[in-house]
């Protein structure tokens, strides 16, 4: 039983009252998503193969976004999902962060990036207080903090798309270290 299975039989023992929709992705590899509403309150928890469980709560339909709040262990999404239907509150999504504080917060060097990414720290440093950086560069950067770029488009009407650039960062030159 994969955990976003487990998570919904616990949480249907203790919200019996609540409404579930467990979605399958086509692939293994695909994402799993679980819609509960409890009162017409909505949470939103998303599973994928190998990575941690995402929740969001949002009062507006939001499709295409990444989770707003990310749980290593059932036992931690459990309890913050019975928070949020219990509270019937809101998660909210994290803050933007600017390059620099990316890699601080991943403990990262200057210099520690520039080996990675196989350049010179001169050039990381530029890379961070540039305004308009080219989308391989900075998936390659994303990529040496140990991230995965995403953009996503939000269009007047509510709508959100994530927007995929294979050919571009496919095409892009990959340092050997970030091969691996």
């Amino acid at each position: 039983m994969m955990p976003i299975e487990t998570l919904e039989r616990s949480l249907k023992k203790r919200f019996p009252e609540a409404k579930f929709a467990l979605d399958r992705p086509r692939k293994a590899s695909g994402t799993w998503f679980l819609d509960i509403a409890l009162n017409q309150h909505p949470v939103i928890v998303q599973w994928q193969q190998g990575k941690d469980l995402g929740i969001s709560s949002s009062p507006v339909k939001v499709f295409g976004e990444g989770a707003d709040e990310v749980y290593k262990d059932e036992e931690a999404a459990y309890g913050r999902i019975v928070s949020l239907l219990l509270s019937q509150t809101f998660t909210s999504p994290p803050p933007a962060v600017s390059l620099k504080e990316l890699r601080k917060e991943n403990g990262l060097s200057q210099a520690e990036i520039a080996e990675i990414l196989e350049r010179q720290q001169g050039e990381i440093s530029k890379i961070e207080r540039r305004r308009d950086v080219l989308v391989s560069t900075l998936a390659d950067y994303v990529r040496a903090v140990e991230g995965e770029l995403q953009i996503i488009v939000r269009m007047r009407d509510g709508r959100t798309r994530r927007i995929q650039l294979e050919d571009a960062v496919e095409s892009s030159p990959r340092p050997a270290a970030l091969a691996r």
